[in-house]
């Protein structure tokens, strides 16, 4: 039986790639399987193949669930071909060309797309259980991307959990956090315990003269210089 050998690459980082054997009766929902299992998604999500020109552009969409099958107004205004489900669909029907190519788009909302392109036909292995990932070249990318914390929306809470390991947030912004919060000496207090320059200090003068019972009497200093 006919194998075909595909190789399956990020679209946006074609360094990162895997080659997938699979046999030419096997359905797209299979290929689509063993995609998850190659850069290590969970398989929750929408997903489609579309069979594409040399040029990468997308035509027919053979999609995962059946409630996508139906067309929105705006594919029907263009035309567009109904859409196949992947588990009716054996991969052999979309063979045109000695290298066809597939964009195999994944999770709508993620957008993760991959560009598909059959290598060659090989000869069935019986030892082997196809579909199969016949090489692995790069790290697969997460599939949830984390999102930055802001370090002006964190709380003091969290900004100890953070120190505490809880949260992906640097030490900096963590400290600078703690720092905003902390209560203290404002700046402006500052400014009006110092006075303006040049000033004399408000309040009564026995708050900074003592006298020793002699109106005009001069403040001793109690450190003599011997």
């Amino acid at each position: 039986m006919a194998i075909y050998r595909f190789k399956v690459c990020l679209e946006d980082n074609e360094d990162i790639y895997r080659d997938i054997d699979i046999k030419s009766v096997q359905t797209f929902e299979q290929f689509h399987t063993c995609i998850q299992e190659a850069f290590k998604f969970d398989n929750k999500h929408s997903a489609s193949f579309f069979v594409s020109d040399d040029y990468w552009r997308k035509n027919q969409e053979i999609t995962l669930k059946k409630e996508d099958l139906p067309l929105d107004p705006e594919e029907i205004r263009k035309n567009v071909d109904p859409k196949k489900l992947m588990s009716d669909t054996k991969i052999a029907k979309f063979i045109e060309q000695p290298h066809q190519r597939f964009i195999y788009v994944f999770d709508t909302a993620a957008q993760w797309s991959f560009l598909i392109e059959m290598l060659k036909i090989t000869d069935e292995n019986p030892k082997l259980n196809y579909p199969v990932i016949s090489r692995s070249v790069g790290n697969a990318p997460k599939q949830y991307k984390q999102v930055p914390v802001i370090k002006e929306e964190l709380s003091p809470d969290m900004a100890m959990a953070a120190l505490l390991g809880d949260l992906d947030t640097s030490d900096d912004e963590v400290y600078k956090t703690i720092e905003k919060d902390i209560e203290g000496v404002e700046d402006e207090d500052l400014e009006a315990l110092e006075g303006s320059e040049g000033e004399e200090p408000e309040g009564d003068e026995d708050d900074f003269n003592e006298t020793d019972g002699d109106e005009g009497g001069i403040v001793e200093d109690d450190h003599h210089e011997d």
